[in-house]
């Protein structure tokens, strides 16, 4: 929380993976006592289900939570667009907090429009009272972008999550956010190329904005590599994400591993890629490793790496 402050965020997300509802509320508990008004915090419902997202919202709104992310499911049943509808004004209507929803296509919405994307329930999704935002997925096909731009923009503030759609989709229908992604990969608190980016296109400065582009756009590219395979599987690849933070200032530490058969593994190369790309920036960053795999927070503790259980996402 700290270091999206220092980094002058606006907003950050709340997402533990493969936590339990308990821990998940905690976790709202601790970043929400943490912002003390100073940020936004959102509560990332994807992939729950309704119950469980009405449960978090209701715990979230208790501590000081402001928003939410919603999505629907991979596994989540759906024959035509009412059961999308449907998913999503449950979870808006249990609730008077803001929903942020995924503009993201998946396999149990393949059959409703060619894009694998419910184009036509979003029509209904959209005109829910507290449905405020749409965040576009990283590896959207750049037509859907535009489509799902050009119809919602006028009801949802459209984020992209694709640093290359930006400056484009900002062109057509004026881009005031981008997030939900790991934008510590191409700033750090001294030098906010992103923040200062997206405050040129709030100037409309394009030509600013694109100066500050083409220098994040090599970095950006191996951060789109990394994440793609991941996104379009459904899942994210959370130690990656948590090693551009820590390099940068912030806690770091590996996630808890799921049972699922997603989980990314952070290898040497991909950490020298990593490193490579704030080299392009001109960015220093963090250099003892086992700092990151116990945490900042532990490793000030005394903790190290023979203290911990399994280390099997981050290979030595």
């Amino acid at each position: 929380m700290r270091h999206c402050i220092a980094n002058g965020f606006f907003s950050t997300m709340c997402a533990p993976p493969n936590t339990s509802m308990a821990e998940k509320k905690q976790f709202l508990r601790v970043v929400c006592e943490e912002a003390a008004g100073r940020i936004l915090v959102g509560a990332n419902l994807f992939p729950l289900g309704v119950a469980e997202s009405i449960e978090l919202l209701t715990y979230g709104k208790s501590v000081g939570l402001t928003h939410a992310f919603a999505g629907l499911p991979r596994n989540y049943t759906v024959q035509q667009n009412e059961d999308v509808v449907g998913f999503f004004r449950s979870i808006a209507e249990a609730t008077d907090l803001p929903l942020i929803v995924y503009g993201v296509a998946a396999p149990n919405t393949n059959h409703l429009h060619p894009s694998g994307f419910p184009v036509e329930a979003y029509e209904q999704i959209a005109d829910l009272p507290n449905v405020v935002g749409m965040k576009l997925t990283q590896p959207i096909d750049i037509a859907l972008a535009g489509e799902l731009a050009a119809r919602f923009a006028d009801r949802l503030l459209i984020g992209p999550a694709s640093l290359a759609q930006i400056p484009v989709l900002h062109q057509a229908v004026g881009v005031q956010w981008t997030g939900q992604w790991v934008v510590e990969s191409l700033q750090a608190p001294e030098q906010p190329y992103l923040v200062d980016f997206m405050q040129a296109l709030a100037r409309n400065d394009y030509g600013a904005a694109m100066r500050l582009y083409w220098l994040m756009a090599p970095a950006y590219r191996q951060v789109h590599e990394v994440q793609e395979p991941y996104l379009l599987a459904g899942s994210h690849p959370w130690v990656h994400i948590n090693y551009y933070h820590w390099l940068t200032g912030g806690n770091g530490g590996p996630p808890r591993q799921s049972a699922g058969v997603h989980d990314a593994v952070l290898t040497p190369t991909d950490r020298q890629s990593i490193r490579a790309g704030y080299t392009t920036l001109g960015i220093i960053v963090r250099e003892n490793e086992e700092e990151f795999v116990v945490g900042r927070a532990n490793f000030e503790k005394g903790f190290r790496i023979g203290d911990l259980a399994s280390t099997a996402l981050y290979q030595a």
